[in-house]
């Protein structure tokens, strides 16, 4: 893999369909007319070396996941057929038992590729290795992250969505900054606590030692400060090439990185618990203030 933008792993999105088959115990039997056949068997994975990786807060990454199949269409209540089968009774009990595992199988796929990054570093660590610990086929990697980085930057909780809907939800007569830095430093301030702050340490160790890494971060970056940017022109009707939105958007989330790169050293020299969270909620709104009331009286030559 080179360094600068993250390179393609793999040629092609495969079906999920071959991941893991079902247990006997688990599988449940259907009419002729009602069944439908079980997920292949997934071929055995190899032994894996010793090894081990990391997941931890991250700007902006969205995880999608594919219903395993259509919803049935409950029949009428009048008419109680001879048997719903494993498809209609799937339906009435929620999420399949194939979503479930689907689920399952990309859980211990992250966790394998966690444990491996923190051992030896994202660049040293192999997706075949990564396969081998979560004991599935690379193929069932790939299936799940298209791109190695996406292990790292894919796993968590997604920033976009909820950056955007404070912005769109934001009360009449608040600015987009005020709304929108309010949420980064809420956001930011909560990465002091102890529950945190073994996540921010590994993902600093991780992202800080693979140049490929932090490529992706500033391109994450940079495709948040595009989305908000697009949203604020919208709202405003801005003309094209208008400067304000991007200056808008481009100062909330100089905050977002400047306030995730201060907890990442803060964590790192040892710093942790209420002592940090308050640190960053000072510096945060410290911050927020000179974004909503300029920058005008700031570092003023003397």
């Amino acid at each position: 893999m080179t360094h600068g933008a993250p390179a393609l792993i793999h040629p092609a999105h495969l079906d999920d369909d071959a991941e893991v088959a079902a247990p006997a115990d688990e599988q449940v039997s259907a009419s002729p007319s009602a069944a439908e056949p079980a997920p292949a068997t997934e071929p055995a994975a190899g032994v894996a070396p010793p090894a081990v990786a990391a997941s931890a807060a991250e700007p902006g990454r969205e995880v999608a996941t594919t219903a395993a199949a259509a919803p049935v269409v409950a029949p009428d209540e009048a008419e109680e057929p001879p048997t719903r089968g494993r498809r209609g009774r799937r339906g009435l009990r929620g999420p399949g038992l194939r979503e479930r595992r689907r689920q399952q199988t990309r859980t211990r796929i992250v966790d394998a590729a966690s444990e491996l990054f923190a051992e030896r570093g994202f660049d040293a660590v192999s997706v075949v290795e990564i396969a081998q610990r979560a004991g599935v086929v690379e193929k069932t990697v790939f299936n799940h992250f298209p791109v190695k980085e996406g292990l790292v930057f894919e796993a968590d909780p997604p920033v976009r969505a909820a950056l955007l809907d404070a912005v769109r939800r934001r009360p009449a007569g608040e600015s987009v900054t005020a709304a929108a830095g309010s949420f980064v430093v809420a956001a930011m301030s909560g990465l002091g606590s102890e529950e945190a702050a073994a996540g921010v340490a590994e993902m600093a160790v991780v992202i800080r030692g693979s140049r490929t890494l932090q490529v992706r971060e500033r391109e994450i970056l940079g495709e948040l400060t595009t989305a908000l940017a697009g949203l604020i022109a919208e709202e405003t009707a801005a003309e094209p090439g208008a400067l304000e939105p991007w200056l808008a958007a481009h100062s909330v989330l100089g905050l977002y990185a400047g306030l995730l790169e201060l907890a990442r050293d803060r964590v790192l020299a040892g710093v942790t618990g209420p002592a940090l969270c308050a640190e960053l909620l000072a510096r945060g709104e410290r911050g927020l203030g000179l974004l909503q009331f300029g920058l005008a009286g700031y570092a003023k030559r003397r």
